[in-house]
């Protein structure tokens, strides 16, 4: 049997649990020991039994150096905290999720046969992550691997197109949910009880997810919107309050906020 690489995780935040989950229920979960590094212990345990890591996944014992010779690399730290720990040895690959950090800002930290920027969102803890990465080295291979194992990659030209994924998937989770909020308080006020009125939303997500797979959304709209229905009627009044440009704004700054 071949021997496990070791992948690990700097960090052990949200990101990095969705990661995580993805890869655990994955059929790489085989194929790699997981370790968690980070300045605390009790929170890096707390990682691990929560999201029930404990068959793979182990503590990184030191808090200030972090061994990651012949390791792949996850970094999933703020950015201003990439330089609280000295990295010893040279890794096999290092995937970096932090937003606005370059590769050879991570090369002046750590040394290693490949580098990788990249942009997932949380839906990595189910297997649905959408995730923008960027690639330098010869681990393209590995990266669709590990990658595909949370979700669907799309390899862009340059890092900087990274960062701008944050208005496609980065963030985006988080306006859905805005709208999602917005819809369910909709049918409240029309009288929908709320545990109802969340139960259809979330169907009616999953419904729009799947025919996102197979239409564009102005394929979808048409589809919905009859001459003088009461589709229309509501596209009006968004179109009206400029809810368009709105969420085009809100993607812009989002961007803008990464390169600050």
């Amino acid at each position: 049997m071949a021997e496990k690489n070791t992948l690990i995780f700097v960090g052990y935040g949200s990101m990095a649990k969705a990661i995580a989950c993805g890869i655990y229920n994955s059929n790489l979960k085989s194929k790699y020991h997981l370790e968690i590094a980070g300045r605390d212990s009790k929170k890096a345990q707390h990682f691990i039994d929560c999201n029930h890591l404990g068959d793979i996944a182990k503590i990184y014992q030191s808090c200030c150096e972090i061994n990651v010779d012949q390791k792949i690399v996850i970094l999933c730290l703020k950015p201003y905290a990439l330089g609280n720990f000295k990295y010893i040895g040279n890794a096999n690959s290092v995937y970096s999720v932090m937003a606005g950090v370059g590769i050879q800002t991570l090369k002046q930290h750590i040394h290693s046969g490949g580098y990788a920027k990249l942009m997932p969102n949380v839906g990595a803890r189910y297997q649905k992550s959408s995730t923008a990465v960027f690639v330098e080295g010869d681990i393209k291979q590995e990266a669709q691997e590990i990658l595909s194992s949370f979700g669907s990659a799309v390899f862009v030209d340059s890092e900087s197109l990274v960062d701008a994924s944050i208005a496609t998937g980065g963030s985006s989770p988080a306006f859905l949910a805005l709208v999602a909020q917005a819809i369910i308080d909709a049918g409240v006020r029309e009288g929908l009880r709320r545990d109802d009125a969340l139960k259809l939303v979330r169907a009616t997500f999953e419904g729009f997810a799947s025919l996102m797979n197979e239409q564009t959304p102005d394929e979808i709209i048409s589809s919905i919107t009859s001459p003088g229905g009461t589709t229309v009627e509501g596209l009006y009044v968004l179109e009206d309050r400029a809810v368009r440009g709105a969420f085009i704004q809100a993607c812009h700054e989002a961007v803008a906020k990464s390169k600050k």
